[in-house]
């Protein structure tokens, strides 16, 4: 449901939305049940007297509704629904779901927007829900929302780990930003995450629906699709049959983009070859693969082309036998105007792209896992094809896929695909609260030893000089953001050793082929209401803020509970003590998750006292 001024033109005229998700297996008006229906009836009532229309709830929904916000409208109103809230005492507080009035929006795949703008529903909270989560054992305040979820800083999040609900709340207690987390975000892994945008919220990504299904029951997955194609349950695994070696040469040889893309698509959907397929995708395409995984630097990638020749294989199979490609694949438009069409004779079954380098980039897994910043050369054209195309199942017309073709070992080869490559509908005009940006200078030598820190860090990588940042008081901060096979600390020294060791292990993912720390890191601005930007020499590399003391003890990771809620009036807050920090690894692509810590000073000296990881 993307709730827009405009959709009472593009109700009007179905032909804008493109191919339409089928509701045959599911994600339909009437599969929502009696509550969730409400939530779109009375939003549907709102809209009619809005635009004096006679729109009909469940025809809306079924036929103009695109796939990523259904989806998304499904995950978060089943979790909610389905997590029941009780005080300390054991009482009945009813369940989350309970605690929404009403939606605004919701919003799906937006192609360009951040992780915090994605996969998400904006509502409005029942008077008394902030009461009603401090109450509950379920959910806890946690530390505000400093960089992402602009206008929403207060921070509730399921216990329990990941998957979890987090309401982000506006300081009037009444709007809210809700989503669901699938993924942890865990030190020093989570750093590197640079599929943050849909993979962290997205129940469609990875094996977020399994994550989803062991936690909450009564959501089924409707829309598993693989390369496009719906299937029911997981892939199977992919049998070795003595022909274990992929393929290093394309079936057709070596032709134009046009003839290896016609190939692939008969290899793969009418003759069942899923050996010649694989001839026609490049390893550097398995960091797909790797991308979901909470872990990417340890997949095992030498396995890859075997489970994407197993998902393919599992496409096939669903649609059954095939004899042509007429009829069964369809060509997609896509509305992106750095792309250019490229006249060929299978135009009806897939549209093929020149696609410019800075916009494959942006495509590119591959590049969402490598740190840097992309090359700085003006747009080229000639080394990436797109292929864009929808397959048309019995199930109905399911959603599209692009995948991005490069030259490799000489040949035109896949190396990224992405599903839904126009996103949803153009994101409507931001609502959210307004946050006025206060601002100052500085001092000189906190900007100084924060730069120090991140240069011997991740340039240096003089992990000892680096750790001497570290004041004692951050080590309970490991067992915080530790990923959920990570050891808990046995003590607080013992803490301080895993603190030390996780500092290797992210100077080793940075690698050493960067000399400058403005080539490994980039800034990001606080968008809290009581934090103070400040000023400085490197605030392309790293961001500071002046923290009111209030804020600086709620963030103790020794001391949780102390994280009360910030509100507006209490006043006035004192400053000038601790200061935030705030940066992000810099990747060719993609949006990783924010670095924040808090200097204090230390008998003279500035010293790193808390640490963690934000995430959308």
């Amino acid at each position: 449901m993307v709730f827009t001024a405009d959709l009472a033109v593009r109700a009007a005229h179905r032909s804008v939305f493109g191919p339409q998700s089928s509701a045959q297996l599911g994600g339909d008006y009437a599969s929502l049940g009696a509550r969730r229906q409400r939530l779109v009836d009375d939003w549907v009532k709102r809209f009619n007297a809005a635009t004096r229309q006679t729109l009909e709830p469940g025809p809306f929904y079924d036929t103009h509704i695109k796939l990523s916000t259904k989806t998304t409208f499904d995950a978060i109103t089943n979790a909610l629904e389905r997590t029941s809230l009780t005080d300390a005492s054991g009482r009945q507080l009813g369940d989350a779901l309970d605690l929404v009035e009403s939606v605004q929006t919701t919003r799906g795949q937006v192609i360009g927007a951040s992780g915090d703008r994605q996969f998400r529903m904006y509502g409005v909270l029942k008077e008394g829900t902030l009461d009603t989560l401090d109450r509950s054992v379920q959910f806890e305040r946690g530390v505000d929302n400093f960089v992402y979820h602009k206008g929403y800083p207060l921070n509730y999040r399921q216990q329990g780990g990941v998957p979890s609900i987090q309401f982000s709340v506006a300081l009037d207690g009444r709007r809210a930003d809700i989503d669901v987390d699938y993924r942890s975000s865990n030190f020093p892994v989570g750093l590197f995450n640079g599929h943050l945008t849909d993979s962290n919220s997205d129940v469609r990504a990875g094996n977020n629906y399994e994550r989803h299904a062991n936690r909450w029951t009564g959501i089924q997955n409707w829309w598993r699709s693989l390369f496009g194609i719906r299937v029911e349950g997981a892939p199977p695994t992919q049998e070795d049959d003595g022909r274990s070696v992929m393929p290093g040469k394309p079936r057709v040889g070596n032709k134009n983009i046009d003839v290896m893309v016609e190939d692939f698509l008969k290899a793969w959907l009418v003759d069942g070859d899923m050996r010649a397929a694989m001839g026609y995708v490049a390893e550097r395409s398995y960091a797909c693969l790797a991308a979901d995984s909470d872990d990417p630097f340890s997949v095992d990638l030498g396995i890859a082309p075997f489970v994407l020749a197993g998902r393919l294989r599992a496409a096939h199979d669903a649609l059954g036998p095939r004899t042509s490609l007429e009829g069964l694949t369809v060509g997609v438009r896509l509305p992106i105007p750095a792309l250019r069409v490229v006249k060929q004779p299978h135009h009806a079954q897939f549209v093929i792209y020149s696609v410019p380098d800075d916009v494959a980039a942006a495509f590119d897994c591959e590049s969402r896992l490598t740190v840097g910043g992309p090359p700085k050369a003006p747009r080229q054209y000639g080394n990436y094809f797109g292929a864009a195309f929808y397959v048309n199942a019995p199930s109905g017309k399911d959603h599209s896929i692009a995948l991005l073709w490069g030259k490799n070992e000489g040949y035109w080869k896949i190396v990224s695909w992405k599903a839904e490559p126009a996103g949803d509908e153009p994101s409507e005009p931001d609502t959210a609260p307004s946050v006025k940006v206060v601002r100052a200078k500085a001092d000189p030598t906190l900007a100084q030893a924060a730069k120090d820190f991140l240069e011997t860090w991740l340039i240096r990588k003089d992990y000892d000089a680096a750790f001497r940042y570290l004041s004692p008081k951050s080590y309970p901060c490991y067992d915080l953001v530790r990923s959920p096979d990570a050891p808990a600390s046995t003590s607080l020294a013992d803490a301080g050793q895993k603190v030390r060791a996780s500092l290797e292990r992210a100077g080793g993912m940075v690698g050493t082929a960067h000399k400058t720390i403005d080539e490994v890191l980039v800034g990001v601005s606080s968008a809290h209401p009581a934090v103070r930007v400040l000023d400085h020499p490197y605030s392309r590399v790293f961001a500071l803020g002046s923290v009111p003391d209030a804020l600086s003890e709620a963030l103790d990771c020794s001391a949780p509970e102390r994280r009360t809620r910030y509100r507006a009036e209490e006043a006035p807050l004192a400053y000038g003590h601790a200061f935030g920090m705030a940066t992000r690894i810099r990747t060719r692509s993609g949006e990783t998750p924010v670095l924040r810590v808090l200097w204090l000073k230390e008998a003279g000296a500035w010293r790193i006292t808390v640490y963690g990881i934000e995430t959308p």
